[in-house]
């Protein structure tokens, strides 16, 4: 496969037609673009496809996602920009090429700027990510071995237009309707996940490991409050959760100043065994915080620790998009886990909030991005988890209930 590259190290303006790019000369042709103030597109025109004027800039290969998890896609986009345009600050400098992007809910198709050749022709389920920076336009498209249908490479693609904005959220409605599409043909809603036999990739899959230091008793620590008679210990608690081993209770929150607090030793994400020397191991979470209500007279309590993060990182592993995950999200918050599925062997929770994918933040990304996201990757895929109450309490969106 031959490759012509325009004089810039690691750009590729030149691709085989089997890649899903073709030739494009740089040219310095006017082109018209006047960007496009539209925000919102509705199912029919995504189905039918929506296009946009914009210019081609170049493409670069990078690292495949599974590979190289620990690098946010948002800085690979800059660099990619950075790469492709030499370093420019002057968009109008760049040799670029007039091109059609057109956006449907199957694929990402790029034409010539007069439809007379077509040069990009993408799956959405192989787009891996998608970007605006500023006027600029960023897309990874993942290329699979045929025979193997394995990610072998990772392509990204650079395009220049005022509606950069506007494109990306095309698809990233695209990737909603894309991902409706399959629990429409699993016979569910958007609550209801695919489910389908993937006991082969089961086996591979990192079982979570949140028992050994539950377990292990030189793991713990034994804080001890000092309070007064009625009054409170100065902490908010949540349950572990569906998904823990041991069920107990987490600490969400520590008022300043409070007895608690005074400890120095106990943080938000520790998980409280004992109280007292009485294990709450198979207690309610309701039962829990009575027995805790209880004590609100003596002035020594004894606690049990093992010391925790807030936030769950979760591994898990597909090698291809017909398996799904096993879980489903809403608004970024997991919802339903099936049992026995890829979801609960890596441990995640149902009631946790996805703050994070392959160490890109999602704690502002809309329901439409996440799902996107967690649609079309393959490979090794990183999730970064902390339950929803810490999250909402964190944003401020709730308030303590302080015990």
């Amino acid at each position: 496969m031959t490759y012509i590259e325009f004089k810039r190290p690691n750009v590729i303006l030149y691709q085989s037609v089997e890649d899903g790019s073709i030739a494009l000369k740089a040219d310095d042709d006017g082109y018209e673009d006047n960007g496009c103030s539209k925000d919102f597109y509705s199912d029919a025109e995504i189905t039918s496809g929506v296009s946009f004027k914009m210019r081609y800039l170049g493409s670069t290969p990078l690292a495949p996602v599974k590979q190289q998890v620990d690098d946010v896609r948002g800085v690979q986009a800059e660099k990619a920009i950075n790469t492709i345009c030499g370093g420019s600050s002057n968009s109008k400098n760049i040799p670029s090429n007039p091109v059609i992007f057109t956006v449907s809910a199957t694929k990402l198709l790029v034409y010539d700027g007069n439809m007379q050749q077509l040069l990009m022709e993408h799956p959405i389920k192989l787009v891996s990510y998608v970007g605006d920076v500023g006027v600029y336009l960023v897309v990874m498209v993942r290329y699979q071995n045929a025979e193997q249908r394995q990610v072998f490479r990772v392509t990204c693609h650079v395009f220049q237009s005022k509606a950069s904005q506007q494109v990306r959220v095309a698809m990233n409605k695209a990737f909603t309707l894309s991902y409706n599409d399959v629990i429409r043909r699993s016979g569910g809603n958007e609550e209801t996940l695919l489910q389908c036999a993937y006991s082969e990739v089961l086996g591979s899959q990192k079982r979570a490991d949140d028992i050994s230091d539950l377990l292990d008793p030189s793991k713990h620590v034994a804080v001890t409050i000092i309070k007064r008679p009625m009054e409170a210990l100065g902490i908010s608690l949540i349950p572990t959760g569906p998904g823990s081993i041991i069920p107990t209770i987490i600490v969400s929150s520590i008022k300043p100043a409070s007895p608690a607090y005074k400890t120095e030793l106990l943080n938000v994400g520790d998980q409280i065994l004992e109280i007292n020397k009485r294990s709450l191991c198979g207690l309610t979470y309701d039962e829990t915080l009575a027995y805790i209500k209880s004590l609100i007279t003596s002035t020594k309590i004894e606690l049990q620790v093992v010391p925790g993060s807030p936030v769950l990182v979760v591994e898990l592993i597909r090698p291809d998009l017909k398996y799904p995950l096993g879980f489903s999200v809403k608004d970024g918050h997991i919802t339903t886990l099936i049992r026995g599925s890829i979801g609960e062997r890596a441990g995640v929770r149902i009631g946790h909030r996805i703050i994070a994918i392959n160490e890109e933040s999602t704690v502002t990304s809309d329901h439409d991005t996440i799902a996107g996201i967690l649609l079309s990757e393959t490979g090794r895929l990183v999730l970064k988890t902390m339950p929803s109450q810490i999250f909402n309490l964190m944003l401020g969106a709730e308030e303590p209930n302080y015990l």
